[in-house]
């Protein structure tokens, strides 16, 4: 009777160990193609930027197109010339707060207390906080496809890290069943044998 219990529960413990290790497999595969759908999904939208420009370059020649992507196309330059005022307005920032020389005109340094062309003493004005440091430089379409890709290589960094950890629990899991099979058959032995010296 107790061979039978404990070879039952040996092949209980194979049989979960083996729907483990099937699982453990089922997630990984299934977070590969998972990535490989993101990789395509990053393609299309390449793609689709692509078109628009050519659309876009096409309007810009004033070669004919329908209303729907004339419409988008006014949207772009309208933007575009916003940007163009918040750079300059970047490039004025910057120069207000250039510092001179009360007495010459000359640049100064951030830091110079007095003018190096004239010696005049030059006091220094408290730094405030620069706009500019916050403003991110490059087209909408660059800032944008930029922002895309780092939250899609987080959000794959993320799930290869979930599924890793879920391959590491789900071995240690198998190992441990496969420790207590071991036990078991152990126990069975030495009581196998225990009953033989009885029997003698």
């Amino acid at each position: 009777m107790a061979k039978d219990f404990f070879g039952s529960l040996g092949e209980t413990l194979t049989k979960t160990a083996k729907e483990l290790s099937g699982r453990a497999e089922e997630v990984y595969e299934t977070q590969r193609l998972k990535n490989k759908i993101s990789g395509e999904e990053r393609q299309i939208e390449k793609a689709m930027a692509d078109l628009g420009r050519i659309i876009y370059k096409r309007y810009k020649k004033e070669i004919p197109v329908d209303d729907a992507q004339k419409a988008l196309c006014e949207q772009i330059d309208q933007r575009m010339e916003q940007i163009e005022k918040y750079k300059t307005d970047i490039s004025e920032l910057k120069v207000k707060n250039k510092r001179f020389c009360p007495s010459c005109g000359s640049p100064l340094a951030k830091d110079d207390a007095f003018c190096s062309q004239c010696g005049a003493a030059c006091p220094t004005v408290e730094p405030e906080e620069d706009a500019g440091d916050d403003v991110i430089e490059g087209t909408a379409e660059e800032v944008a496809e930029e922002t895309a890709t780092e939250e899609t290589d987080e959000t794959v960094e993320e799930a290869n890290a979930d599924t890793a950890e879920d391959a590491v629990t789900t071995e240690e899991t198998v190992e441990e069943a496969a420790e207590a099979e071991e036990a078991a058959q152990t126990d069975a032995e030495e009581q196998t044998e225990a009953e033989g010296e009885k029997e003698e």
